[in-house]
């Protein structure tokens, strides 16, 4: 089972044939990030319990077998994912859960109630494992600029490179606050050498995300990382968050977004 001191990349497990998926993709990540790979399963009743158990044994088996160098662990939660995200980040000391686009509605609901960072994925393209070049939409809102932390993770372990796609305000107000947002992760990413562009988006700030997914393969991204929603009303309850929209239309894109509610879980070097 899982050992609880090391920083985990948390990978949900269902069984189901787009697992292969999430795996590939929690493998990537957690050779890429230095951090051990956990197979995390969620169950109801003991007799659930007893047959998750044996599945990710073998499953855990497996990657062992075609990964040797990679720390794999196993984890077993009773109920619901968004019930142990406290346990997650706290007690197993998960700093990314990797889950398939497919699995957004429960995904994003746990989301909410998260410090550590979700990445959702979709298919196990190549040319999408790689994690080489990180794209950041750039908003006017104080959380946007938090997106920095997780672009230096892939800076720092992968040297990867950044490129901010900032929007174009015509407020003044929202403009000020968008290029201190700008500002700060220049300084920030140059302060730890990490590679980063700069790029004039044509969106304002409420259509930023979805001009750089329209350019993701123009700009050869192979992740999106942005913040989540820092308010949620009844009626985003109700029509979908923007980031369901994000990341329903990402295709093989992966998705990675932070909690702006929620003080960030950071890595260890």
């Amino acid at each position: 089972m899982s050992n609880i001191s090391e920083q985990k990349i948390v990978v949900l497990c269902d069984f189901s044939e787009r697992m292969k998926e999430v795996i590939v993709h929690g493998v990537s990540l957690a050779s890429i990030l230095n951090k051990e790979l956990c197979l995390t399963a969620i169950w109801k009743n003991k007799d659930q319990k007893i047959v998750l158990q044996e599945k990710l044994i073998k499953a855990t088996q497996a990657i062992k077998q075609n990964v040797p160098k990679l720390r794999v662990s196993s984890l077993l939660l009773k109920n619901s994912l968004r019930d142990n995200m406290e346990k997650l980040a706290w007690e197993y000391d998960a700093v990314l859960v990797v889950l398939h686009q497919m699995d957004i509605k429960f995904g994003l609901n746990a989301f909410r109630e998260s410090s550590i960072a979700f990445v959702f994925v979709k298919g196990d393209s190549p040319n999408f494992l790689t994690y080489k070049n990180v794209l950041v939409p750039l908003d006017y809102r104080k959380a946007s600029k938090e997106t920095a932390l997780w672009a230096s993770f892939f800076g720092r372990f992968n040297c990867s490179q950044v490129q901010v796609i900032y929007a174009c305000e015509t407020d003044k107000d929202h403009t000020v606050s968008l290029m201190k947002n700008l500002n700060f992760i220049k300084k920030f990413l140059s302060n730890l050498n990490v590679a980063c562009q700069v790029i004039a988006g044509k969106s304002s700030s409420w259509g930023i995300c979805n001009e750089t997914l329209t350019n993701a393969i123009k700009l050869k991204g192979d992740v999106m990382v942005f913040a989540g929603s820092a308010y949620v009303s009844m009626i985003d309850l109700l029509i979908g968050l923007p980031e369901k929209r994000i990341i329903q239309k990402a295709g093989e894109l992966p998705i990675l977004i932070i909690n702006p509610r929620k003080e960030i879980c950071v890595m260890c070097d």
